[in-house]
């Protein structure tokens, strides 16, 4: 299939298996490499320690180990029992080692916010993962502060007997200092192949209500989505009523730096140029053929209130980088630049979560950035509990 780039005005290639976002660890087995955790602690326990560790970086009070490790309990029930020196019959897709759970520090204008993503590793197989994780969500069904409604709305648009993609569901839960943990839920658009998640992406979108800001983004694409702005994820806070919010994450493969710019540009806080910026301070000019098989996002957020939707540009770090230690030099020094309060959060961050020197560690997945009024930066961190069990040791 050939079809024309919008932006760009070429010809760009069709979907095929070695185009779009292809997770580092899947299809490759496992092998468990910690030097801070035991082959006998549980997903639950390795969980909980992350979470705490980095609340304790950033100084958040208001939740203790027993209160984190219960709540993660309950929501890993029943797959967080098991050891972490067990890998999954297959990888999963929310962490770049593999791990059933990826822990994430998000800063809004100074202020920071500790998240986890969590994907049961099932059986191995996606239909197993797809089943878990309904299960989780009827589980969150009546927990304070979740409304379920919303979702139930567009649920049917992301099952399948047969599921396909890289992820089935995944969800995220973030601790707040005034109130609840809010909950989030990601969707495979391409749970029956990545040719119809735009269309499944914008029959939710609709379904939400949100189809004049949705609207606006295709058409600012022209229509078409390939693997150079391709939909990998659609994520729905827990949600009702005006705190309604879905993001969509668009994968950019072979694409560069400026048009990746300029395919956010219909962001209403768009800063024309900052997304390149971003990237190319963080990745350096040159490296669009290196970001190969894992691409930088753009993710789109919608709701009620906006007729268009806000951006945020997300970079990815490892492979691109060698090692931890290169990836937090180029993100701090862009921080830095930019006047962002989370540089040295960010860095002292990244030494209370290693386990290793950072030149020895693979742990960061992607930063995500948002400039205009109000800043946003968050990093996504991988426990760095497996590495392939192919690769060598470091």
């Amino acid at each position: 299939m050939r079809t024309t780039d919008p932006v760009q005005d070429r010809p760009v290639d069709g979907f095929s298996p070695d185009s779009g976002v292809i997770a580092e660890m899947i299809g490759r087995p496992l092998r468990f490499d910690s030097a801070r955790y035991a082959p006998g602690d549980s997903y639950a326990e390795v969980a909980c320690d992350r979470v705490l560790r980095a609340r304790q970086s950033l100084g958040l009070t208001g939740e203790t180990r027993a209160s984190i490790l219960a709540l993660l309990t309950e929501l890993t029930d029943p797959w967080g029992r098991r050891p972490v020196g067990e890998p999954p019959a297959r990888a999963c897709w929310v962490s770049i080692d593999g791990m059933p759970f990826e822990p994430s520090v998000a800063w809004t204008d100074g202020k920071a916010t500790v998240r986890i993503s969590l994907e049961s590793p099932g059986d191995g197989t996606a239909l197993s993962r797809l089943r878990d994780g309904q299960a989780l969500t009827d589980r969150l069904d009546g927990r304070p502060g979740v409304e379920l409604g919303p979702l139930r709305e567009i649920e049917d648009l992301f099952l399948s007997d047969d599921p396909q993609g890289y992820f089935s569901i995944s969800h995220a839960v973030a601790w707040r200092a005034d109130g609840p943990p809010v909950y989030k839920i990601f969707l495979n658009p391409a749970v029956e192949g990545r040719e119809q998640a735009a269309a499944r992406t914008g029959e939710a979108l609709t379904r939400l209500g949100l189809g004049r800001p949705w609207q606006a983004l295709s058409d600012h694409l022209g229509g078409v989505f390939t693997p150079e702005h391709e939909p990998v994820c659609v994520a729905l806070d827990l949600l009702g009523g005006d705190a309604l919010r879905a993001q969509v994450y668009l994968a950019h493969s072979g694409v560069s730096a400026a048009a990746i710019d300029a395919r956010a540009a219909v962001a209403r806080d768009h800063v024309p140029g900052l997304f390149a910026r971003a990237l190319t301070e963080i990745n350096g000019p040159d490296t669009a053929p290196a970001w190969g098989r894992k691409p930088p996002v753009t993710t789109f957020t919608f709701d009620p209130r906006h007729d268009r939707p806000s951006a945020a540009a997300y970079i990815p770090m490892i492979p691109v980088h060698d090692h931890d230690a290169a990836a937090r030099d180029r993100a701090a020094a862009f921080l830095r630049s930019r006047g962002a309060a989370a540089a040295e959060p960010y860095t002292a961050l990244l030494d209370a979560l290693a386990d290793r020197p950072l030149d020895e560690s693979l742990t960061q997945n992607f930063v995500s950035y948002r400039g205009g009024d109000s800043h946003r930066f968050s990093v996504y961190l991988a426990p760095g509990v497996y590495r392939a069990a192919d690769a060598g040791t470091r």
